[in-house]
């Protein structure tokens, strides 16, 4: 990727297609055994050691990380940022700071610097004591993996988040021989109202730059991007942006253009990462984007376009695409009397997605209803006000308010249970669950059933997804349910360990179940029978299973990996067609870490599977939850009309 220039527009960049991560940065993370099956640990390691700067919450019901790293920041020196997610650390107690302090001491002692030069981060559920044993066990395994990638450490921070959120840039400072490289990564999707950043963003840079000026620019920065954003209006005990500078690169941050220049990056990064974690905010269908213009000073814009945003009927009103700009009203002028602002009625000014719909004393009819509501479904909404009173303006960020906000923080947050040991876990069954979203998926799970029922199936568990203990058990449940829907189901596994074990379960349960040799008319009688087929490949041979599925008739193909699914720039991808894929493998879109994966899909699109599914191997009953569910678990690659 070239430099860019400090003359042109500052791209966005996320990991991992052609970026420059700054010098001097390794990143890992892991599961050291907080949350239950998801990795929890993260590390940012600096060498040399690097300025430091941050802002922090003014929540006072505050985290023991938050309260300790605001007293080392400015730092002149920091080598490390080590961050847990699943435990919040916060409401704890004297426990709490000690437990939040021996994680610091011990990192910094395996790294051989003072305590001073380590700062630490958690978040997740508040109120239990932080497990300092499991991440002080893990630290010599964290250290090890550390690498130039930093997309471990970006999945590790993650809470309730459904993407990773990760943005570079790389430019060319005037005068500069060497271009200076900027990676944030960063996490936040429920509780987010701040008042200083919001959630927790990592930033490193490989420029020189003194503490104090990285703090003021970091400072300036935050009031016009993590302050911008708002989800539910709650300000959480955790939150934190921490900027690292460590030199690496040569390239001094001195000098007034070269400041201004650095700075209108730094300020890129962050934009970018805060509108990321608006974009995912809890059940969010899309990002919610508010302009106040015209304010009578900034104080005033911010309030009333953070009071827009945050607002519940106007994200409601997101949510369902409606043009209702009468909620824009009635709040700015809610802001407006909560913090004595004067305003003017009459020379407001209301705009969705460029369209004016009032101005003045009435409602403007230029624009029609069908074009405009088409506008409100795109995937970014744009709300306008123009006060009419002066010159000041502010732009706030927010999303939606969909009907899974509410499952996600009744339902699923009901589902969380915690360890006399501080391991946090997630009861799944249904008991655990509100007796409407029982209804809800019962109804939802039989319609699915009868859509499949007769439907030829192969599910293909290749060598590198075999890995988890419990993944074989797990799938043979699932082709044990799919026998019950009348599915008719071939299973190809890695070895004969997991085929044996398939088959003693199908039995077990009274379905028949049968090996197989790979003869697609031998196999084609057994499923015409009823029976399970269980085919051992032990190699990856991704061109002879899309051979097979062919010459089966398959319908659909589904493929157990290592991730989600599919993930590009921006994240996990949920569905394309064969041609969209085949495009993408073209220009390199996807993520290449399981390229067997990446050769398979291409063969699929190309021959026609009719269905592709790529499913995470490593997430309980997948296969079912993608099948008879309506928006899935994986990616799906098909062009069939959804049922």
């Amino acid at each position: 990727m070239q430099p860019t220039s400090t003359d042109a527009p500052l791209p966005q960049i996320a990991f991992p297609t052609g970026l420059p991560v700054p010098r001097g940065f390794p990143f890992s993370g892991l599961r050291c055994g907080i949350k239950q099956a998801r990795p929890d640990l993260a590390l940012v390691l600096s060498s040399p050691p690097a300025a430091s700067a941050g802002v922090f919450t003014r929540n006072p019901v505050r985290a023991a990380c938050t309260t300790r790293n605001a007293s080392l920041v400015p730092g002149a020196s920091t080598t490390a940022i080590i961050c847990n997610s699943g435990n919040a650390n916060a409401m704890t107690g004297e426990l709490g700071v000690q437990a939040n302090a021996m994680v610091a001491a011990e990192l910094a002692k395996l790294l051989g610097v003072a305590d001073v030069n380590v700062l630490t981060a958690s978040t997740g559920v508040i109120g239990t004591p932080l497990p300092s044993d499991l991440i002080v066990e893990a630290l010599d395994d964290l250290v090890a993996a550390a690498s130039p990638d930093p997309r471990g450490a970006a999945e590790a921070i993650l809470t309730t988040d459904t993407v990773t959120k990760l943005a570079a840039i790389e430019i060319m400072l005037p005068g500069a021989s060497t271009p200076v490289r900027i990676l944030g990564i960063a996490k936040g999707s429920g509780m987010i109202h701040p008042d200083m950043a919001t959630t927790l963003g990592f930033v490193c840079t490989d420029a020189a730059c003194s503490p104090a000026l990285l703090q003021r620019l970091l400072g300036e920065s935050i009031g016009t991007t993590f302050n911008a954003i708002t989800v539910d209006g709650d300000t959480s005990t955790n939150d934190m942006v921490l900027v690292l500078a460590n030199g690496a690169s040569g390239v001094h941050v001195e000098g007034d253009s070269v400041i201004a220049a650095f700075a209108s990056a730094l300020h890129a990064v962050l934009l970018a990462l805060a509108k990321q974690v608006a974009r995912d905010g809890e059940g969010a269908t899309r990002l919610l984007e508010v302009e106040v213009r015209g304010a009578p000073d900034a104080a005033s814009a911010r309030t009333i376009a953070r009071t827009i945003a945050r607002s519940s009927l106007v994200k409601c009103s997101v949510f369902a695409a409606q043009a209702q700009w009468g909620r824009i009203a009635m709040a700015i002028g809610q802001a407006a009397l909560e913090n004595g602002i004067a305003i003017a009625p009459e020379r407001l000014v209301i705009a969705a997605q460029g369209h004016v719909l009032f101005s003045g004393q009435g409602q403007s009819t230029s624009v029609k209803p069908p074009e405009l509501k088409r506008k409100l479904r795109e995937s970014e909404v744009r709300w306008s006000v123009d006060l009419g009173l002066g010159d000041a303006g502010y732009v706030a960020y927010g999303c939606d308010l969909s009907y899974d906000y509410v499952r996600i923080n009744a339902d699923e947050v009901q589902s969380i249970e915690v360890g006399p040991n501080g391991r946090i876990s997630r009861n799944l069954t249904l008991a655990a669950y509100s007796p409407r979203l029982k209804q809800q998926l019962l109804v939802e799970g039989l319609a699915y059933v009868r859509r499949f029922t007769g439907l030829r199936l192969m599910v293909y568990l290749p060598p590198s997804a075999r890995s988890r203990g419990d993944a074989v058990a797990k799938l043979a449940q699932d082709l044990e349910l799919c026998l019950d829907a009348g599915l008719k189901p071939l299973v190809v596994v890695p070895d004969a360990d997991a085929a044996t074990a398939i088959e003693a379960h199908a039995k077990r349960v009274g379905h028949f179940a049968a090996m197989v040799a790979p003869d697609p008319m031998g196999i084609a009688a057994f499923l015409d029978r009823g029976h399970l087929c269980i085919l051992v490949r032990e190699a990856p041979m991704p061109d002879a299973v899309v051979e097979l599925a062919l010459k089966l008739g398959i319908q659909k193909l589904v493929v157990l990996g290592n991730e989600q699914g599919l993930r590009d720039a921006h994240g996990f991808v949920q569905r394309l067609s064969p041609e969209t894929l085949l495009a993408g493998l073209d220009r390199g879109r996807f993520d290449d870490s399981d390229p067997d994966l990446l050769v398979l899909a291409r063969h699929a699109a190309t021959r026609g599977i009719p269905a592709l599914h790529i499913l995470d191997a490593r997430m309980p009953h997948a296969v079912v939850g993608e099948l008879f569910t309506d928006q899935g678990v994986g990616t799906l690659i098909t062009r069939q009309a959804l049922p």
